[in-house]
């Protein structure tokens, strides 16, 4: 779930070169990281999300379970007792040449929307909440043991790309993941299918038509869905 901070999109350079990406992964990007999460579990509930892949640290979990109060110093502790400082740096150094492998490719594609990009990218690694998620203007947040692995990354960065326009329109949460995920399939035709978006067969329909007609103009596509009634 993205954080709702007022976006400034002259922050944002599209003639800078948008290919840094820095990891990293730290106790406190991890104790925000399972607050958020447990600040948003009523949003996963209210959209559908599957709980079962939204991971807390165990104690926490057992809480939440029981439907207990919890506290910022039993966040710490949970977080301080799991975090695994040497196995999180060789993790990240097996994603990183990952994400090398796919990254021209990815951003040369994403220019082709024409939106404004980022000069760089900050990803906090994570073994807790969902597979991944977008927070303006340039962070994302990655689990570890996301099946999708580094298109998980650039599938946060496409939201994060396209997110002004999704907030103009009134976009709503699986719609919106549609769009990302039908330019997700354009950007890597190989990896087709992706996710499946919980979304009526209608409406999908109907997006899958409007984004054909229309790609890459990202903007008339996204207007033209938002007029589906």
């Amino acid at each position: 779930m993205e954080e709702l901070k007022p976006i400034d999109v002259s922050q944002n350079n599209m003639e800078s070169e948008p290919n840094e990406v820095v990891f990293d992964c730290s106790i406190k990007s991890e104790i925000e990281r399972v607050k958020n999460t447990l600040s948003d579990l009523k949003w996963y509930k209210e959209n559908k999300y599957n709980l079962e892949f939204i991971k807390l640290p165990k104690s926490i979990q057992q809480k939440v379970e029981k439907r207990e109060d919890i506290t910022d110093e039993e966040i710490s502790k949970a977080v301080y007792e799991e975090f695994e400082a040497n196995i999180n740096t060789e993790k990240i150094t097996q994603i990183e040449p990952k994400w090398n492998e796919i990254k021209e490719k990815f951003f040369e594609n994403l220019k082709t929307l024409g939106l404004p990009l980022q000069e760089t990218y900050t990803v906090h690694m994570t073994k807790y909440g969902s597979g991944g998620s977008y927070h303006r203007p340039n962070t994302v947040k990655l689990n570890f043991e996301t099946r999708m692995g580094v298109l998980t990354l650039a599938h946060e960065i496409v939201h994060l790309t396209i997110d002004s326009l999704i907030r103009k329109y009134n976009i709503e949460q699986w719609t919106k993941e549609r769009i990302v995920d039908l330019t997700m399939n354009k950007f890597f035709p190989e990896k087709q299918g992706l996710q499946k978006m919980q979304i009526g067969q209608e409406n999908a329909e109907k997006i899958g038509e409007i984004f054909e007609s229309n790609f890459p103009n990202i903007e008339k596509i996204i207007e033209e869905i938002s007029e589906i009634k």
